[in-house]
């Protein structure tokens, strides 16, 4: 992947530009009228004040049809600083609106279905052809590229604040089944990352793709070794079928003295080795507190 080149204004664009105020950044276009100015120098200089704005990214228009690319950038997700190393070159939808994304893993999605619920990093909504402000078939403007990146939240590495960390896809296969006199239940420590000293631990929720079955039932409950409902004052939530589930943490437990490595831990009905399906993601939430 590389970065896009932007499609220049033209010179009518740029006329038709003078004495409006440029929304994103407050500072209105140089009419071209005005003295010392021509339009090409009007132009270049509102681009120069632009060029102040972050373009980590940022969707752009490459082409007089329905081309765009976005430029490269990071962001923050969880504990991971994730890159992503643009696209120089794509091609929207006609005739509809248009969603831009980057998913979790930094992967660039659009779509004509809208902006997902699952964690993302909104990059902008663009409408084309007939859809679009100025209703020509396979065309878009400028003015149709709405920038949606503010509405992600951005953090500072290391920083204090409402974090979140996620482990990787959890199978039914990856779970220990406990010994005797627990038999009836499986666990799985998470392999990426813990839980910091002087954190107060939210609560969890599991988005559960495929249900523990092979058993009866199948309850979740999220903690560490020794103390399993740590961060699960609800110890009720089945992940026996598809569906979104989680808790809030115990009051008393929620704080956090000392690092801490998350434990998943599923009750079956009977004996956890007759559980035969499985897989979700659990996402614990937390707040770093220096």
């Amino acid at each position: 992947m590389a970065d896009p080149t932007e499609l220049a204004l033209t010179p009518a664009q740029a006329t038709a530009l003078g004495g409006t105020n440029d929304s994103l950044i407050g500072i209105p276009y140089i009419t071209e009228s005005a003295q010392y100015f021509d339009k090409d120098t009007s132009n270049n200089a509102i681009r120069n004040r632009m060029a102040d704005m972050p373009n980590s990214l940022r969707l752009v228009k490459t082409n007089t049809g329905l081309g765009y690319g976005v430029y490269s950038g990071t962001f923050q997700y969880g504990p991971d600083q994730i890159t992503y190393a643009g696209l120089a070159s794509g091609t929207f939808t006609n005739n509809t609106t248009n969603y831009v994304y980057l998913d979790a893993a930094g992967a660039l999605v659009e779509n004509t279905t809208g902006f997902p619920t699952t964690p993302h990093i909104p990059i902008a909504q663009v409408a084309t052809g007939t859809a679009s402000a100025a209703a020509v078939t396979s065309k878009y403007d400028f003015a149709d590229i709405i920038d949606k990146r503010s509405a992600a939240m951005w953090q500072t590495v290391g920083g204090p604040g409402v974090k979140i960390l996620t482990s990787q896809s959890m199978l039914w296969g990856d779970f220990e089944d406990n010994t005797p006199p627990n038999d009836d239940t499986g666990y799985l420590d998470f392999s990426t990352g813990t839980i910091p000293a002087g954190a107060i631990v939210i609560g969890w929720e599991a988005v559960v793709s495929t249900g523990f079955t092979g058993d009866t039932s199948a309850i979740a409950q999220v903690g560490v070794s020794g103390d399993l409902d740590a961060w699960s004052a609800d110890t009720a939530q089945s992940v026996f079928a598809a569906a979104t589930v989680g808790s809030a943490s115990l009051a008393a437990e929620a704080y956090n003295g000392a690092a801490a490595t998350p434990r998943v831990t599923i009750t079956s009905d009977s004996d956890f080795t007759s559980v035969s399906a499985g897989a979700m993601v659990v996402t614990i939430h937390y707040m770093e507190l220096n």
